[in-house]
């Protein structure tokens, strides 16, 4: 008779445990501190969800929230959800401030002048 060879889930085969080494919550946990008020319109990763959850702040102060797929974080370097251990989410609010490129108007050029 054949052996049957017992299927590993891929945190078996890797050595991590999902809901400890990362997040895998199935919505967005309710009663985040996370406001938009007094920050810049943009894309948000959230910290105290481990970085599962991204937030879209809006000009006027106002949040939707939003879940990363189970096993991916959201990377606010790149702005996009990202494999877990490609993100240092105690690191994230450092790279708030890359939101401020999102609604700047490059400055206008005459290619004329320029040859």
């Amino acid at each position: 008779m054949p052996q049957t060879k017992e299927k590993l889930t891929l945190s078996q085969i890797a050595g991590y445990i999902p809901g400890q080494d990362y997040p895998i919550y199935h919505e967005v946990p309710q009663g985040l501190s996370f406001r938009c008020d007094q920050r810049l319109p943009g894309y948000y990763s959230d910290p105290e969800a481990q970085c599962q959850v991204w937030h879209w702040c809006l000009p006027n102060g106002q949040k939707y929230s939003f879940l990363c797929p189970n096993g991916t974080v959201f990377n606010q370097f790149a702005r996009v959800c990202d494999w877990w251990f490609n993100v240092d989410c105690a690191a994230t609010p450092n790279y708030y401030g890359i939101n401020e490129d999102l609604y700047r108007i490059p400055p206008y050029t005459n290619k004329q002048n320029q040859e």
